[in-house]
């Protein structure tokens, strides 16, 4: 088993719990009275690989910077949260981004932008271009879902994560030899296509 830790970060009521219990249970609670750092742990398969996941969830606001920065140096990678209908949670994940940034000290910190609570249109207050331009400025995949509604996209939003985390923490070399076994696995095809057709 390949063990990934994924740390979720955001205001409070954009859905953080939410969501850690729906990809882990598949159920959806609305209310959460959550005051304390959760750890939620499962396993999964993400293509073909094994996947022993860990999930913190933690209320940031309420945590000591010297925490925060010590579970930031623990994940190997992150979900921001916002909520469309909140526009000052989304305003706050440009200043997560940068701590987090500065405390992995990385080029590349894996990490996905979520604009939950889709479902709620009628208050939105972020438009779906402007969470999809904050993603890029911050190098994040991105998402916009419905925690409540949608079981599916919340699960592809996290294994969304999870293939980053597997992608970094592949060794170069890896990387290169299924390079290159693909290229010479096409270069055969062709040059048998091309016998093929003479």
């Amino acid at each position: 088993m390949v063990p990934v830790k994924l740390l979720i970060l955001g205001a409070q009521n954009t859905g953080k719990t939410a969501l850690c219990v729906r990809f882990i249970t598949k159920r959806f609670i609305g209310e959460y009275d959550h005051k304390k750092e959760v750890n939620y742990k499962c396993s999964r398969v993400v293509d073909q690989e094994a996947v022993d996941l860990e999930i913190l969830d933690l209320t940031w606001k309420e945590t000591s910077v010297a925490s925060l920065e010590s579970s930031i140096r623990w994940a190997d990678g992150f979900l921001l949260l916002y909520s469309i209908t909140q526009r000052f949670s989304f305003l706050e994940v440009p200043q997560l981004k940068t701590l987090i940034d500065q405390t992995k000290q990385n080029l590349v910190v894996p990490a996905v932008l979520v604009a939950n609570k889709a479902d709620l249109e009628i208050g939105r207050q972020v438009t779906t271009d402007e969470g999809q331009r904050l993603a890029k400025d911050l190098r994040c995949g991105f998402r916009e879902l419905s925690v409540a509604e949608a079981v599916l996209a919340v699960e592809a939003a996290v294994l969304q994560l999870v293939r980053l985390v597997l992608d970094q923490q592949r060794p170069l070399p890896d990387r290169r030899s299924y390079m290159l076994t693909v290229r010479h696995a096409l270069t055969r095809k062709l040059t048998r296509s091309k016998t093929m057709q003479w």
